[in-house]
This record gives structure tokens, sequence and C-alpha cells, in this order.
């Protein structure tokens, strides 16, 4: 088990200077839209990923016209163990990420060791938007509990980058160089075929998993389904690039791949995006993200930090009651919700005395205990 003990932020996003000391449990932040709550879970999410929730590049991450640079630290309890997380970032400078003064060499050593979920309104994009959206989540699950998928990942991101590259330069200059192809061909197949085997028993596992989550949630019999697409399902990624090559010639790219697979939703056999309700949608989300976290407890043998944003809102009464039951029963460990009304808050935990809970009133640029 692990728990963030305190969090300290400098010119990170709307904050100039952000102290809290946390509770082990449950921690309420609550304000008006704007006044920057969600920025405190990005922190969090920041601090567990090295990166934003939002995707957004880490300069914009800094507090505008104020100052070139951020810095993140956090107190984390783990075991019987205190460590000292510090991040930081200065435009022009390679940002560093330190455990107890240790800076680590590569920012992929840090992902997963504490796990972390986050439930957000825009999750809805992972039904609504192209396979970039949905890769992007799987990959960024699976990472957190397989450090060879991230280096595997990692590593055929770079070599695509290259080959495509490559084969621009072929395409302007009217020559193709074979031997640097089939080089490129020989990693590419290496890390996509270990990719697609890993994301494959990944899916196998994670699916029923899911499905549990999904009769929890929707309190209903409708069956739900995750379907795993991949160009390397048919046919070896090898037969499949010389197939392919005359096409990523003209193309200038690498056309197929496991850079192109996706995860495809299903409700009653019909294709969510298309036939699923506003309510159906919902409760598909938030099976995943309940699986999600459920797997990577199991995996890890850490429960992870799970983080609420504006979940009242979002949630109808059934969706929220079921999260809530779970929350009393202790279900998962430290937990990060934001919030528009304090008496909601203060009245849903009057409910569950046995939950530790500690409230923060932000305003705009500032924290306080309540």
């Amino acid at each position: 088990m692990f728990h963030l003990q305190s969090l300290r932020l400098h010119y990170f996003k709307n904050y100039q200077v952000a102290q809290l000391n946390l509770c082990p449990e449950v921690n309420c932040f609550v304000g008006n839209n704007g006044a920057g709550k969600t920025n405190i879970l990005d922190a969090i999410y920041y601090f567990a990923f090295t990166k934003s929730y939002f995707g957004n590049n880490d300069a914009q991450q800094i507090k505008q016209g104020e100052s070139d640079y951020f810095f993140i630290e956090v107190q984390v309890e783990k075991g019987s163990v205190t460590e000292n997380v510090s991040i930081a970032y200065k435009v022009g400078a390679k940002k560093t990420v330190k455990i107890n003064n240790n800076e680590h060499q590569k920012l992929g050593d840090h992902i997963g060791l504490y796990p972390l979920v986050m439930i957000a309104p825009n999750d809805i994009l992972l039904i609504i938007e192209g396979s970039e959206e949905r890769r992007k989540f799987i990959d960024g699950f699976i990472a957190q509990c397989d450090k060879a998928y991230l280096f595997n990942l990692l590593a055929y991101n770079r070599i695509l980058d290259q080959r495509n590259k490559l084969l621009k330069k072929c395409a302007e200059l009217g020559n193709t160089d074979h031997t640097l192809l089939q080089t490129y061909n020989e990693q590419l197949v290496q890390y996509g075929t270990s990719i697609y085997q890993t994301r494959k028993q990944f899916t196998s596992q994670f699916v029923p998993v899911f499905q549990e989550y999904y009769q929890l949630i929707s309190g209903g019999s409708e069956s739900v389904f995750i379907d795993y697409l991949s160009d390397l399902t048919a046919q070896p990624y090898t037969d499949l690039l010389a197939q392919q090559q005359a096409t990523d010639l003209a193309a200038m790219r690498t056309t197929k791949g496991t850079h192109k697979d996706d995860w495809v939703f299903y409700i009653k056999g019909q294709l969510l995006k298309k036939m699923g309700s506003q309510g159906q949608q919902k409760s598909f989300i938030i099976a995943l993200k309940l699986a999600q976290y459920s797997y990577l407890k199991q995996q890890t043998g850490l429960a992870p930090l799970l983080l609420l944003d504006d979940i009242f809102e979002k949630l109808d009464e059934q969706r929220l009651q079921t999260l809530l039951s779970m929350i009393a029963h202790h279900d998962f460990g430290q937990i990060f919700i934001t919030d528009t009304h304090i008496q909601r808050l203060q009245a849903v935990f009057e409910t569950m005395p046995q939950v530790a809970v500690k409230f923060f009133n932000v305003q705009l640029g500032t924290i306080s205990d309540i």
C-alpha cells in the first residue's frame, strides 16, 4: 500500500505556490468551476506519469507570464518507507524526475511505481473519438504494470518514426534504400510482434473483469464486449510489411502495423459508439475505469490512487451510489475528488463515518483546509 502525505507545487498551471497535507483515505477539493480543482488532480497525475492527463506539452503546464519553470514535489508513504518525489521542468532544459534526490536516467523508469486511475468528464472521448484515443489509454494502462511493454512501445515508435522519414526521403529522391529499409523492417517486426502479443493477452484477461464491473454499475443484464483489432491477426508482421511496401513508399509512411491497432466497444452486439444511449456509454466508461483499477491492483500488488474529477455532476444517482458504496467498503486506496458543492460532499461522507475525509477550499490560485 502507498499514499501521498503531501503535495507541493511551484508555478504549476494556475498555482504560484501551493502546499497541501493530505488525508491517507479521501481528499475533497471544493470550489467554483475554473478555480483550479482539476489542476490539483492533474498535478497528482503528472507525479505518477511525468506528463499531463490532458496531453498538453510541458511548457503549457507553467503558470503563464510568471515563470519559465514548474516544480512538483510529493511525499509518499510506501509501506514503512517515506519517499520524496520531485519533478522539475524548465523551458529549454531537460525534465528531471527524482526519488530521494536520485534522478531517473529515463522517464520510463518512473512509470508504474505509483499506479493511478483517473475518471474525468472527457473520458467519453474513448468512445466517440478515433483509435488513437483508445491506444493511448490501453498503452498507458499496460505500461503501469509491464516495464517490458513500455520499453517495446518506446522502441517501436522510435523505429516507426525513422522508417517513415526514410520512406519520405526515398520518395523525394526517387530511389529506395532497400538495405536500410530492411533493417527498420526487422526492428519493427521484433517490437511490433511483441506489442501485439502483449495486447492480445491483456485484452483476453481484462475483458471478463470489465464485463463483471459493467453488470455491477449498470444494474442490468446487457451484454458488453471489447474486441481487439490488429493487422497482425491476419498475417505475420514480416509478410504484412512486404505486402505493403509499394503502398508505404507511395504514401511515404507505414500504412499498417500495431500503430494502427484498435479496440472496438460493443453493447448487445451493436457498436456502442452508434447504438449506445448516454446512460449506457457512462456505464461503459465507469466500468472500464473500475476494471482498470482492479486489474492494476492485482498486477502490481498496490492499490492505485483514484482521481474522480467532477464525478457528482456527471453520474446519475444509480451509478453514483454504486461508486460511493465501493468507497464506503474501502475497495480503493487513497482517493481525490473534485466538486463544486461542499454541502453535497459533506452530506455524502456523513453517511460514511468509517471513512477518513479531508476537505480543501479551492479559490483562484489558492488552496486552504476547511
